[in-house]
């Protein structure tokens, strides 16, 4: 169920939504963000130390940041403890989430940072920036979602 307004439409996880990020906790999650700008995407890397994929990488940086503890899970394993915000309520610091991007198991099958204009940060090979906007995004898209 999609939680819009506090009431769950189809579509979401059921959740209500949370209070979009503030402008010190976004500064301090991008500080800690663009610090791996660069790493490669390693499949099952969940720190510098091994480099990082997609949900190693958010909970890395939600963690380590201070914004949002969030123990090391999968990107469905993210998104099932967001609240899910629409497209045109998404601020910087929510999450944006993918599905079919590989063959997961699950719905939920990569997840970013997004930065607002239409961008996202996230464990690409390499590490880096997004366009929302580019087709294979758009087809791939799942969703947003807040932690908060």
């Amino acid at each position: 169920m999609l939680a819009k307004y506090g009431v769950s439409v189809p579509g979401g996880n059921g959740l209500p939504p949370g209070q979009a990020m503030g402008d010190g906790s976004f500064s301090a999650l991008m500080a800690e963000a663009t610090r791996y700008i660069g790493y490669p995407y390693v499949w099952g890397g969940s720190s510098p130390d091994t480099s990082f994929d997609c949900s190693g990488y958010i909970c890395w940086v939600y963690t380590r940041s201070g914004v949002y503890h969030l123990s090391r899970t999968t990107a469905q394993g993210i998104y099932d403890q967001c609240a899910s915000v629409s497209q045109g309520e998404a601020q910087p610091g929510d999450l944006v989430f993918f599905t079919g991007t590989y063959a997961s198991g699950s719905a939920v099958s990569h997840v970013g940072i997004y930065v607002g204009g239409g961008r996202m940060l996230h464990a690409g090979d390499p590490i880096g920036y997004a366009d929302l906007n580019a087709a294979y995004w758009r087809r791939h898209l799942y969703g947003y979602g807040r932690l908060f």
